[in-house]
Order: C-alpha cells, then sequence, then structure tokens
C-alpha cells in the first residue's frame, strides 16, 4: 500500500513539474515552486527525485518513449521512402497534438544547459540517427544535409500542432496542410530517377 502512494506521489511531482514547465515555457523551474504545486515541502520531494533534472530527464523518457512508439514503425514499414517519412511526419504530428511541447521545450536548450542526463541524450540522438540515415540514403544527401532537412520538416508539425492546442484550426486541417508541405519538401530532394 505504501509503495502505491509513493508511486502516486512520484507521479504527481512530474505533472506538476511538466506543468510549471509547459507554463513558463522554459525547463528552468525552481524545486520550491514544484513542492508548492503538489503542496509538499521542498524536503519530501527528496525523497522522489534527486532534483528538478532527475524530474525533467523523467519526463523526457516518458515522451521520447512515446514519440518513439508512434514514429518509428511507419520508418520501419517497407513502404516506399515518401510513404514512410509521411506518416512519420504525420505521426509526429499527431504526438505533440495529443502531448503538447514539453518535449521541444526540453531538447531546446543548449547542450551545456540542457537538464537531460547523458543516457537520455544518447537516446534521442540514436533516433534521431536512424531517421538522418534513413533520409540520407533515400534522397541522396550528405548526412548533415539530412540533418537540416529533417529540422526544417520537423517545423511543420511544430507549429501546425500548436495551431490545434490554440483551438485556431482543426485536426483535419492540421494533416491536410502537414501532409502536402512534408510531401512537397519530400518532393523537391528525391533524387531523379533514369527513366
Amino acid at each position: 500500500m505504501n509503495g502505491a502512494k509513493d508511486t502516486n506521489r512520484a507521479q504527481q511531482v512530474l505533472v506538476a513539474a511538466e506543468a510549471l514547465m509547459t507554463e513558463r515555457r522554459s525547463s528552468a523551474i525552481p524545486l520550491a515552486d514544484i513542492a508548492e504545486r503538489v503542496g509538499v515541502t521542498r524536503s519530501l520531494l527528496y525523497a522522489y527525485y534527486d532534483g528538478v533534472p532527475a524530474m525533467l530527464d523523467e519526463i523526457f523518457q516518458d515522451h521520447l518513449g512515446r514519440l518513439e512508439r508512434a514514429i518509428r514503425p511507419p520508418l520501419e514499414e517497407g513502404a516506399p521512402f515518401r510513404e514512410r517519412a509521411l506518416a512519420a511526419h504525420l505521426a509526429y504530428l499527431d504526438y505533440l497534438i495529443a502531448s503538447g511541447e514539453s518535449l521541444l521545450l526540453l531538447l531546446r536548450e543548449r547542450q551545456q544547459d540542457s537538464p537531460l542526463g547523458e543516457t537520455s541524450q544518447r537516446r534521442f540522438r540514436r533516433l534521431l540517427r536512424f531517421v538522418a540515415s534513413d533520409t540520407a540514403r533515400a534522397l541522396a544527401l550528405h548526412p548533415r544535409e539530412a540533418f537540416v532537412l529533417l529540422e526544417l520538416n520537423a517545423a511543420i508539425p511544430e507549429a501546425l500542432a500548436r495551431l490545434v492546442r490554440q483551438g485556431e484550426i482543426d485536426r483535419e486541417t492540421a494533416v491536410a496542410t502537414c501532409a502536402r508541405l512534408i510531401a512537397a519538401s519530400l518532393d523537391a530532394f528525391m533524387p531523379i530517377r533514369a527513366g
């Protein structure tokens, strides 16, 4: 019974930390603010986490797991690259609509300021390399060019998801717009096949 209470309280701490991060649009959250939000002392928070970076790292791990489960299946299917890439971007859009911007807020910190642990950073880089390698191979791009293309294309579902969450457009409009823009971007980079 005590274990269930501890797990529940630890989850409350994470929910409070994520809510504060989202509200402030920053991962720089004082421990005192999290304690106040949960309704406990700062000292009690240390019974669950070593500090704010440990909380943020766990939030990141959760979000990264959800993102991986969303985008890996379309990328691993045997469909042609364009279809796989388009499906992965649409899955990313759905993930962002459902999950918000927590992952983006945590990733935007400069490397030296990142609250994420080395394991989390490696895990994210591994996912990014997986996607970039597939992109570079399919579009005959240098790996750095593939990373830039991915970063530029990722901005499309990120901006559209934000508009959906703010109620400015509906999900269907976001999906149609995302599909059209990503398809145009991919088509612009598709190698010309000799016929």
